[in-house]
């Protein structure tokens, strides 16, 4: 355990204890009034400084104390809050995102924090994308921060010498040609298909499942979330975008089991031409280890058939009903949400965790950033005006149906829909026993879910 006075330039030295848990960190910022529990899965060194920076700064505006712990992104997050739900002590906030937010939300545990998102869409004077909250029986339960969603990252020199374009957006079909046309240029494949029970790999599903104007839940008439990938309609569509992956995979490296650093890797080492990632690590890798890439770059929309939509996640805030502290952590969340602190918080990964609205992405105090100074503005192939469409034209998993679906958060996480591709492809299935297949442990994990 460790103990000092810390103090930001002009302000107060405050006395911060610090020690390290089987769970993580924790920082005890002391102020004078009640305490506010802060529980973080970014638990890496810029997230850290931001936020014990941010925090004292909270304790010498409002007289709150503060702590914060750090965990680790995923289960040991849902653990953590799992132990202290159980032991009665809730952290007062977490930040997470509406698919994991809905399922604690379905477990009555969270407080409503409308009057939070109201407040910040005032204060900023935009409309949050109602994709990334959510709603349940008028409650709205998860404040968005920031928002991440896939976007597609091309070699320019290669896709106009050898396709003879370059896009900023793309349908289906020409996709695939110019796939076949860059294939094996500059000895490099064209693309690469995550494949395998990851994240990754379930997102391209997802990702092509929308583009393809296909449903993969839907609500029946009595409002019950039903599983729609392998049903009717919605199990062409399925097949349709199993078949296209199929022929995609042709001009691809092998990305059996490919999870988030395998597809970062594969563009910013010159394995592939184009890749398709949910963020902007590609960019931000290439000009960490590869600048020559990184100069190479250019952004397009995620490839279009029917609509012209792609796959997003928002992370926001959300606060639990039975913690001590809730007014207070309310101040907490509108100070954290102002301007200055959260476009700080944007920039510790700039261009991969972007505004919540669609329209503050071109804001100057987000753009006025040295890495997109460097890297975007100058770049004519990465256009500001289509991250805002981007933003724009998003769906989350989670709010393809009204009500938002809590349910889709733990089929997510399983990677049902990334084996699915992975039977396919690699496994020894044929396209019906695959569809078949993942429907029915779709169905499982949330009958599981909801016996709980």
């Amino acid at each position: 355990m460790g103990a000092g006075l810390v103090g930001n330039a002009g302000a107060k030295l405050r006395r911060v204890t610090h020690r390290t848990t089987e769970t993580g960190e924790i920082y005890d910022i002391e102020g004078q009034q009640e305490q506010v529990h802060f529980l973080s899965a970014e638990n890496s060194t810029p997230f850290k400084d931001y936020y014990n920076k941010w925090a004292q700064r909270f304790t010498d505006e409002t007289g709150h104390g503060v702590r914060l712990e750090f965990v680790g992104v995923g289960s040991s997050q849902s653990s953590r809050i799992s132990q202290l739900l159980q032991a009665g002590n809730p952290p007062e906030l977490t930040t997470t995102a509406p698919e994991k937010g809905g399922g604690l939300a379905l477990q009555g545990v969270l407080a409503d924090l409308s009057a939070e998102a109201d407040w910040m869409q005032n204060e900023y004077g935009y409309e949050f994308n109602n994709d990334f909250l959510f709603q349940l029986q008028g409650n709205q339960y998860v404040v968005p921060i920031w928002v991440n969603m896939t976007m597609d990252w091309y070699r320019v020199s290669t896709w106009d010498e050898h396709a003879g374009m370059t896009p900023s957006e793309i349908t289906w079909d020409d996709f695939m040609t110019a796939l076949e046309q860059t294939d094996q240029k500059e000895d490099r494949r064209a693309h690469v298909i995550p494949a395998g029970e990851s994240l990754m790999s379930t997102e391209f599903y997802i990702d092509y499942m929308f583009q393809n104007a296909g449903q993969i839940f839907r609500r029946n008439d009595q409002g019950n979330i039903e599983v729609a990938l392998d049903q009717g309609e919605n199990r062409q569509k399925t097949q349709e975008v199993l078949e296209y992956l199929e022929e995609a995979n042709q001009y691809s490296v092998d990305g059996r089991g490919y999870a988030y650093d395998e597809q970062i890797e594969s563009y910013w080492s010159e394995q592939v031409s184009e890749t398709k990632y949910f963020g902007a690590r590609p960019l931000q890798q290439a000009v960490a280890n590869n600048e020559t890439v990184a100069e190479d770059t250019g952004l397009m929309h995620p490839p279009h058939n029917e609509e012209k939509t792609h796959q997003a996640f928002s992370e926001g805030w959300v606060m639990f009903e039975p913690s001590q502290n809730k007014e207070a952590a309310r101040e907490f969340v509108r100070f954290m949400s102002r301007p200055e602190p959260l476009f700080e918080l944007l920039h510790i990964a700039p261009l991969h965790n972007l505004p919540p609205f669609p329209e503050a992405v071109q804001d100057e105090q987000f753009l006025d950033n040295e890495f997109i100074n460097t890297w975007v503005r100058p770049n004519d192939n990465i256009r500001i005006e289509d991250v805002v469409e981007m933003v724009n034209t998003a769906k989350t998993l989670v709010g393809e149906t009204d009500p938002n679906n809590a349910l889709a958060s733990p089929v997510f996480s399983e990677g049902v829909f990334g084996n699915m591709i992975f039977n396919y492809l690699y496994g020894d299935m044929g396209i019906d026993e695959a569809i078949d297949t993942a429907g029915q442990q779709t169905r499982n994990i949330i009958q599981n879910f909801q016996q709980g």
